[in-house]
Formats: structure tokens, sequence, C-alpha cells
């Protein structure tokens, strides 16, 4: 027998407002019957684990064990980074090199870790 990957979880002060994150970040909209307020909000993706959004009261205090990774579909790292700090996230750690090479740190609303890596057509080159 073997598992799956159900979840990738997020805890966090406002789990709603942070699933709004998300949802613009993976473009799939946060769930329907989740509102503002609820302790526990979710992201259901058509591939993939879902996205869970839980509310606990302690803040964010270490360097995240497990984080997620992202790769862009349909524009080039830099120009996701780009889109990602317009919509809330914060540059933390940089490691982008002149060659075009490497992969960049960011924080969400919440101060979780998420990396951002080279799109497959950058890849290629």
């Amino acid at each position: 027998m073997t598992s799956f990957i159900r979840n990738v979880s997020f805890d966090c002060a406002d789990p709603y407002a942070l699933a709004q994150f998300w949802s613009e970040v993976v473009g799939y909209p946060v769930h329907r019957d989740c509102v503002p307020g609820d302790p526990e909000v979710f992201i259901e993706p058509s591939q993939g684990p879902r996205l869970f959004f839980k509310a606990v009261l302690e803040g964010k205090t270490v360097k995240n064990r497990i984080h997620v990774c992202l790769q862009p579909d349909d524009r080039d790292r830099d120009e996701e980074a780009d889109r990602l700090v317009a919509l809330g996230a914060k540059v933390f750690d940089d490691h982008r090199t002149p060659d075009g090479d490497g992969w960049v740190v960011l924080l969400d609303p919440a101060g979780n870790e998420f990396c951002l890596t080279r799109s497959a057509a950058e890849r290629k080159h």
C-alpha cells in the first residue's frame, strides 16, 4: 500500500485571507463552502493536493521544514516573482544567478516560505 498527499497545510491567523492569496497564486478559487471567519478553509485544484488553511493562535517563529516549490506555467520565473510580490508575497532569499539559473524564496502574507523555480521553457535553454 501507498499513501498520497491529501493536503498541503498552512497554519495562519486568517485562513480565508491567506487562501485568497494562494487562490491568486495557483489560479483556483477558494472552495465555495468556505467563508471569511471559518477556522479551516481550502482550495481544491483539479490536479495535485488541496491547499488547506487552518487558524492557529501562535505566529510563525522559525523556518519551515517543508515548503511548496512553484514553477510558472506561462511566464518566466522573474515575471512570476514580480506577480507574486504584487499579490502580497515578499522576497526572502534570492538564489537567482546572472546566467538565469537558480530560484527565489518568497514569504506568503502569513510568513510561510515557498520557492519559485524556473519555468519549463527556461530550463530548455
